[in-house]
């Protein structure tokens, strides 16, 4: 009773923390959950075998309702680019799909090692970088725009992220609008949320070491307590960083990463 008291509070704090951090960066919440998942679904007894795969399932699920929300703001707002996702979103599912077949065979131990890499990736990149920064300024043809949907919806899938981490920075540095570049986040992320989350869900169905209450690989405890601290916190740090300079928080929240994913290293290496 003790750890399920401890782990209820733990689980409130994160889902406080990341719709938080979702909404003040400009990023999936994911990038926040998943380390916490690592840390806290152990204490539970689920087994390693399973643990990115229930993390990363247990993430995109919690994803939906703020993805939702978000895409349907995006709408109303007017910033929706319907011909660029009329191909955007089809070869983004295909990736999800990819993610989804190659997670069966993939362990847990390579996946977390993935979301340390892609981490570390992210963090240096939001450092040394701005959101001015450009290799072209338009964006390329659509062969090299369908793979780059293809590999982002698979990483997001086999990461546990919505994509926003990705998407945004690749379509903004090949010359794609800013404000257009979110909305295509938002909108993919509601997608790889939604097919992420049900891939998760068909492929732990029947797979020993998954939480006492789950859905494949979604933990329903995870997913009721976290839900909503995560709707009632993502606005409010949407508030926030509205009023700060968002090259400094760029830097600010580079830093938190790379200190995540220094841990992470730690865990997984010198253990």
């Amino acid at each position: 009773m003790e750890y399920w008291t401890i782990y209820i509070f733990s689980l409130l704090a994160a889902g406080l923390a990341s719709g938080f951090v979702a909404g003040l960066f400009g990023v999936g919440g994911g990038i926040v959950r998943i380390p916490i998942f690592l840390f806290l679904f152990p204490i539970l007894g689920i087994y390693p075998d399973v643990l990115m795969h229930v993390a990363a399932g247990t993430s995109l699920a919690l994803a939906i309702p703020s993805s939702i929300m978000a895409s349907h703001s995006q709408y109303k707002a007017g910033k929706l680019d319907m011909d660029f996702l009329k191909s955007w979103i089809p070869a983004l599912v295909i990736g999800v799909i990819l993610g989804i077949f190659l997670m069966r065979y993939t362990s847990s131990r390579f996946l977390e090692q993935l979301f340390a890499f892609v981490i570390l990736f992210l963090s240096v990149e939001m450092f040394i970088t701005t959101s001015d920064f450009k290799i072209t300024k338009e964006f390329p043809g659509p062969i090299l725009k369908s793979i780059s949907a293809v590999i982002i919806g698979a990483l997001s899938k086999m990461t546990g992220l919505t994509g926003g981490s990705f998407t945004t920075p690749v379509l903004t540095s090949f010359g794609y609008p800013i404000h257009r570049s979110i909305a295509v986040a938002t909108v993919g992320g509601f997608f790889i949320s939604i097919f992420g989350a049900a891939g998760s869900a068909i492929n732990g169905l029947g797979v020993q070491g998954r939480p006492q209450f789950s859905l494949g690989y979604i933990d329903l405890t995870a997913l009721l307590v976290m839900i909503i601290p995560i709707i009632i916190m993502a606005p409010q740090g949407v508030k926030l960083a509205n009023s700060l300079s968002q090259n400094r928080l760029r830097k600010v929240f580079s830093i938190f990463l790379f200190i995540v994913v220094l841990d992470m290293i730690r865990n997984l290496y010198f253990k």
